[in-house]
């Protein structure tokens, strides 16, 4: 019993070890995944855990903005004191960068 273990552990770590240096020279190659197909593919794997596909702020936001619209939670009057001035969008984008 203790040398299927001991075989079973020895396996899984090499197996461990050739993805990793498969992974390695992929990234040398330069053949990557792109970061929106990372996630994706994360996401699947992951069942309880929620992963953001949104590569857009601003269509995200937009959604954001029609769901509470439709709801009920804000009026337009309410949406336009949210909204924010051109001078303001600069300052926050220039923040961020």
């Amino acid at each position: 019993g203790a040398g299927v273990a001991i075989a079973g552990l020895g396996a899984g770590i090499g197996l461990v070890a050739f993805t990793e240096t498969q992974g390695e020279r992929a990234k040398e190659r330069g053949s990557e995944l792109s970061e929106s197909m990372a996630t994706k593919i994360a996401g699947s794997l992951m069942e309880d855990v929620e992963v953001s596909s949104v590569s857009d702020l601003g269509s995200l936001t937009s959604q954001l903005e029609n769901a509470l619209k439709e709801s009920g939670g804000v009026d337009n009057d309410k949406m336009k004191e949210l909204e924010l001035t051109e001078e303001e969008k600069k300052k926050i984008q220039e923040e961020a960068d």
